[in-house]
């Protein structure tokens, strides 16, 4: 089955907000039209069509904008969080308008251009013969790892911002990493492919933390695995950040 997924999207963007004070971080302009266009493609490109919008921030703004927006072909609703409740409290508030399990989740200011789904599983060196005798990406994670996350991870040269996603031969991560100088590391991407297991199990009521609470706890449990990702990772959540995503769509996808 193909996921239904869901974009994270009720942070409120601050150290852009100076620049872009009148729209939620979704709508900044990359390359020539809102940001959420950008993850959109991307999603229709790996034919992901049922994409569930989690705002927050400025949601009558987004809500505006997707009102105007030509149908395209992709199945789009939106639900506003009533306060900040963190990545994993917006994740369990939109559980029950969630129709699939798995759940693909995207963070709402990143992007890996270069991940495709129908290629991945079958291309990686990370994945094993054994995997390859099922029928593709989401039916190879099912089977080999039914009750586990999967955390999608980037290398990159200079992951001191990030911290970084340590993991074994197996996959399964055995720790994360705190901001510190190192010459290279694998990162979180942003992407993550969650059993509805997980979701139900995110305390209610308050805000959580996926990064910090729920995948360090699954880590523990040996429950969560890595999945590498093609570079490059672009994250638009500072301003140089905007400026080097849209160098690369610019120069690369347009």
């Amino acid at each position: 089955m193909i996921p239904q997924a869901v974009i994270l999207l009720g942070g409120r963007g601050t150290r852009l907000a100076a620049l872009f004070p009148d729209r939620p971080k979704a709508l900044v302009p990359v390359a020539g039209r809102p940001f959420l266009e950008w993850q959109l493609d991307w999603l229709k490109e790996n034919s992901l069509t049922r994409v569930l919008l989690a705002a927050g921030h400025q949601a009558d703004v987004l809500e505006r904008y997707l009102a105007a927006r030509p149908a395209d072909g992709l199945e789009l609703a939106l639900s506003r969080e009533p306060e900040p409740r963190g990545t994993g409290g917006a994740l369990k508030y939109v559980e029950p308008q969630l129709a699939t399990n798995p759940v693909l989740v995207l963070n709402g200011d990143s992007l890996a251009p270069q991940l495709d789904f129908s290629t991945l599983w079958k291309n990686s060196p990370f994945f094993s013969t054994q995997w390859k005798k099922f029928s593709g990406f989401f039916h190879t994670m099912e089977k080999m790892f039914p009750q586990c996350g999967k955390i999608f991870v980037a290398p990159i040269a200079d992951p001191g911002r990030y911290g970084t996603v340590e993991f074994g031969a197996d996959g399964l991560v055995t720790s994360f990493r705190e901001k510190a100088p190192v010459a290279a590391g694998f990162v979180n991407a942003g992407i993550y492919l969650l059993p509805r297991s997980i979701i139900a199990a995110i305390p209610a009521g308050r805000p959580v933390s996926i990064e910090t609470e729920i995948f360090p706890a699954l880590a523990a449990e040996r429950k969560l695995v890595a999945i590498p990702a093609p570079p490059p990772l672009l994250d638009m959540g500072t301003p140089d950040g905007l400026a080097r995503m849209e160098g690369f769509l610019t120069d690369t996808i347009l």
